[in-house]
């Protein structure tokens, strides 16, 4: 299979997989839980490797703890008071940690780093499938949507006009093609998805004003998320996060943007008193 079938091929598979994930309460369940699992293991690839192991499964654990039992709090109404357990892997994590740096003195600070590049995210995505308490998918779908339209659009054009020798790169130490016209190219590209996520299913839960100021928000900090992780992948000095998805690397290369983004637009429609 040629390079651009095997990327078109499971590209379509794993949009399929996000897509249906996201359409009912179960689905979303298992699409978080096992984002939590591979964001985990592939930032800890990137960073601490092996050597502090113990560590990263208690951290990786809470998270997912944590995950599960606040989709039980919205779904089922669960007090939110036992997603306080989630913290017990981690008081473990310390332990661990008390004699594996006592070693050389390490103190790796990178082992709890996921709790807020991977679950802050996730939960916040949660949150967005429960705007008022009612699960629906329009939220968390037009927001990834905005976000996969963003990444396209940049691509297109930057690909197309930001690669010529006076085109000015927007971070060449971190990521050497990406260039301020792919960047409004991708931002064209969110305002339009936002139309056309409001006109087909997104005027149920915002009006448009407020797709058109998330289109903004993805532009602004999706760039940031996606340098964020270059910055990663500089450190650890490898191309993708890992091999999971043949032709398009790992989910941490898929979900760089989605993992800043998320957060923010919770934080948004939550000033508005939308969530």
């Amino acid at each position: 299979m040629g390079t651009l079938a095997k990327r078109t091929v499971f590209g379509l598979l794993f949009t399929a997989v996000v897509v249906g994930g996201l359409l009912t309460p179960w689905g979303l369940l298992a699409l978080v839980s096992l984002l939590s699992i591979f964001l985990c293991y592939e930032f800890y690839h990137l960073t601490v490797e092996r050597r502090f192991r113990q560590e990263a499964v208690c951290v990786a654990l809470a998270s997912l703890v944590g995950l599960v039992l606040l989709f039980f709090h919205f779904q089922a109404g669960m007090p939110l008071r036992y997603v306080g357990l989630a913290f017990l892997p981690v008081a473990a994590a310390h332990v661990f940690l008390l004699f594996d740096a006592a070693k050389d003195h390490a103190f790796p600070t990178a082992v709890y780093f996921p709790l807020l590049y991977v679950t802050l995210p996730l939960a916040a995505a949660l949150w967005l499938a429960w705007p008022g308490g009612q699960f629906t998918w329009r939220l968390l779908l037009g927001l990834i949507i905005l976000l996969w339209l963003n990444d396209i659009g940049a691509y297109i054009v930057g690909m197309s006009f930001g690669q010529r020798p006076d085109s000015r790169k927007l971070f060449p130490a971190l990521s050497p093609k990406k260039s301020w016209i792919g960047v409004l190219g991708g931002t064209v590209f969110s305002f339009l998805a936002a139309w056309a996520v409001y006109a087909t299913f997104g005027g149920a839960v915002l009006p448009l004003g407020h797709w058109l100021a998330l289109a903004l928000l993805v532009s602004v900090f999706g760039v940031l998320g996606d340098l964020f992780e270059s910055l990663l992948k500089r450190h650890a000095q490898v191309k993708d996060a890992s091999n999971l998805i043949p032709g398009h690397g790992g989910l941490l290369d898929r979900f760089d943007d989605v993992l800043f983004v998320l957060p923010l637009a919770a934080l948004y429609l939550c000033l508005f008193s939308l969530l």
